[in-house]
């Protein structure tokens, strides 16, 4: 039923300032920022293998992370149980008599389905579980991305250059300039040039691989069929 300890959650007042402990000074890798609008927090991972490090940071002043600081300061929050089968585990779990807290299952940081136990039945530890999407990816540097920011919202087509822990560098254009900036790269025109730009972590709401969707080809798909050549590679060709 359990596979393996996925991650330890850890409160934090600031992901980018916890990371710079943890990262900077401890040498874990820094991977995703992603923020949870409906869980109130972002999340940042940390560390690469079996087991990483979840930061937690409140978006809203009175959600349960929010709350947590408030009455504990920053330090342990949850552990995290990797699971096959999120439904089996919790009707396996209800028949030993231990509940859940909040909806359950319910959508979590990558695409995975979570629920977390009732301290009370677990000897006084928030534990988590945690479904992995059937085919999760890991974003790496050099691939092809859709970035959506907020406040205020925008969306941004690009080449994901870095991923620290204050943000990302990309190199791309603005998602509602696609076509015509694509028009100007077939007649290669000058102003076909891309933006490099910082996006502060804050800033982030989800970042997303570019990928086709059914029968929807992806944007690199029709970036290539029209110019001939791939988004990265025109980028670094027309330095």
């Amino acid at each position: 039923m359990f596979l393996k300890i996925d991650h330890i959650g850890i409160a934090v007042r600031s992901i980018a300032s916890s990371a710079r402990v943890y990262s900077g000074r401890i040498g874990m890798p820094f991977g995703a920022i992603e923020t949870l609008p409906a869980e109130g927090i972002r999340v940042g991972f940390l560390g690469r293998g079996e087991t990483r490090l979840e930061l937690l940071e409140p978006i809203e002043e009175n959600g349960t992370v929010a709350r947590f600081l408030s009455k504990r300061g920053e330090g342990f929050h949850h552990l995290c149980l990797a699971v096959e089968d999120i439904e089996a585990a919790l009707s396996a779990l209800e028949g030993a008599g231990v509940r859940t807290v909040g909806e359950a299952p319910r959508s979590g940081a990558g695409g995975s389905r979570i629920a977390f136990l009732n301290p009370k039945d677990t000897g006084g530890v928030l534990i988590e579980l945690s479904e992995s999407p059937a085919q999760g990816e890991k974003i790496e540097p050099g691939q092809t991305v859709l970035v959506y920011l907020c406040e205020p919202k925008e969306r941004f087509w690009e080449v994901l250059r870095d991923i620290a822990p204050h943000g990302i560098t990309v190199e791309g254009i603005d998602l509602s300039s696609f076509d015509s900036w694509t028009s100007s790269a077939v007649n290669g025109d000058r102003d076909a040039h891309a933006t490099t730009a910082l996006f502060p972590s804050h800033r982030i709401e989800r970042i997303l691989l570019d990928r086709p969707s059914g029968e929807a080809e992806s944007l690199e798909e029709r970036f290539r069929s029209r110019v001939g050549t791939s988004l990265a590679s025109f980028l670094d060709r027309n330095r």
